[in-house]
């Protein structure tokens, strides 16, 4: 997912996005996007994007009326996986990270990336430890490697600290 339908903006169409790209407005470059309509994705072509102040601004393709564009108010935001740029050495998409089994620096495994959060300061990973879930900062000094091809990350961080 990469954002969010908010709202209504005037009255010809127009739509407010919450963006979860980083830069926030990087959303501009994905001429379609596929947007989470009673269950079901549909695409959608991107008209027109620019930013007004905090929030970006959207007009789609279909939507030419304040109520033509109520039905996607709420709406996820998502885009096909192949129109991702390739990532820069030692940078992953966090959705490549969803499922990758943690261990420890002595092999010990922790379970597997859950969910991760965006904290401000630093990632946070947050790892399925059976019935709980572990946070793991994802700091250089704890995240020691990532070997998405082997489906592994390795972390320096021990049991003791799973309180």
């Amino acid at each position: 997912m990469i954002g969010r339908i908010v709202g209504h903006h005037g009255l010809k169409g127009w739509v407010k996005i919450e963006s979860f790209t980083r830069p926030r407005e990087q959303i501009r470059e994905y001429q379609v996007i596929m947007v989470a309509m009673h269950g079901n994705w549909k695409p959608v072509r991107i008209e027109e994007c620019k930013t007004q102040g905090r929030n970006l601004l959207a007009r789609l393709e279909g939507y030419e009326s304040r109520e033509e564009a109520t039905p996607v108010i709420g709406a996820d935001i998502a885009i096909d996986y192949d129109q991702l740029t390739e990532p820069s050495e030692g940078e992953f998409y966090w959705v490549d990270l969803i499922g990758v089994p943690v261990v420890n620096l002595q092999g010990l495994e922790f379970g597997r990336i859950n969910s991760i959060i965006e904290t401000g300061a630093n990632d946070v990973i947050v790892v399925q430890y059976g019935h709980a879930e572990i946070l793991i900062p994802w700091i250089p000094d704890v995240v020691r490697d990532v070997r998405l091809e082997e489906g592994l990350i390795v972390v320096d961080w021990q049991k003791d600290d799973l309180s």
